[in-house]
């Protein structure tokens, strides 16, 4: 484990950014989803990679001004294999992505999210397939430019609403055990470690 005082590291500022990552990216510290989007005042990226050390998760800054930063954390593997089915490569290619893998397509969601944050375009909604969403529920929110929806949780839902409710509970349940297991002063290393364990008790669902 890195001895972060000794290393000059402002030991307040970390344990803020290591309560935003368990708040806000427990899933994919689950396994359960590709990846998250982390939103800071307080993060720069060596804080972010130092609380994911041992995670087997990796970030990448998409956008930084001056009140807040934006990350994506995500599993390599994951993503990956998301990205490259046939249908995604088929909706992405619609927004520019051209090159089947992944440090293309994260290079192309960085530009065209620093755009939007320029207001020079629209908000990338081919983002919502980077973070797990359904295809379909993608699809739906931008021909129906988010209305009419079944439900709205984590994204807004156009199909399978009773499928997207139950993942809905499991990202709940991941939260609130990742945020219990960090008041407790566990580190995300053994935090991730745990999660096989409680799937195979179904103490997570």
């Amino acid at each position: 484990m890195p001895d972060h005082a000794a290393n000059g590291w402002n030991i307040p500022q970390w344990g803020l950014v290591r309560r935003e990552i368990g708040a806000q990216c427990a899933p994919v510290l689950a396994g359960v989803k590709p990846s998250n989007i982390l939103i800071s005042r307080q993060a720069d990226s060596d804080v972010v990679e130092q609380c994911l050390l041992g995670t087997g998760i990796r970030c990448r800054l998409l956008y930084r001004d001056e009140e807040k930063g934006y990350w994506l954390l995500y599993r390599s593997g994951l993503l990956a294999r998301l990205l490259a089915k046939d249908s995604c490569r088929v909706f992405l290619r619609e927004y520019g992505y051209k090159e089947p893998s992944l440090d293309a397509d994260l290079e192309r969601l960085q530009n065209r999210f620093c755009l939007y944050q320029r207001k020079e375009t629209d908000f990338p909604h081919e983002m919502g397939v980077f973070l797990g969403y359904p295809l379909a529920d993608v699809k739906g929110f931008i021909r129906h430019k988010g209305q009419n929806y079944l439900y709205a949780g984590y994204w807004k839902v156009y199909e399978n609403e009773a499928e997207a409710r139950s993942l809905f509970q499991i990202y709940a349940s991941v939260k609130a055990f990742t945020v219990h297991e960090l008041e407790q002063g566990k580190m995300f290393w053994q935090i991730v470690v745990m999660f096989p364990k409680l799937y195979e008790k179904e103490c997570i669902k």
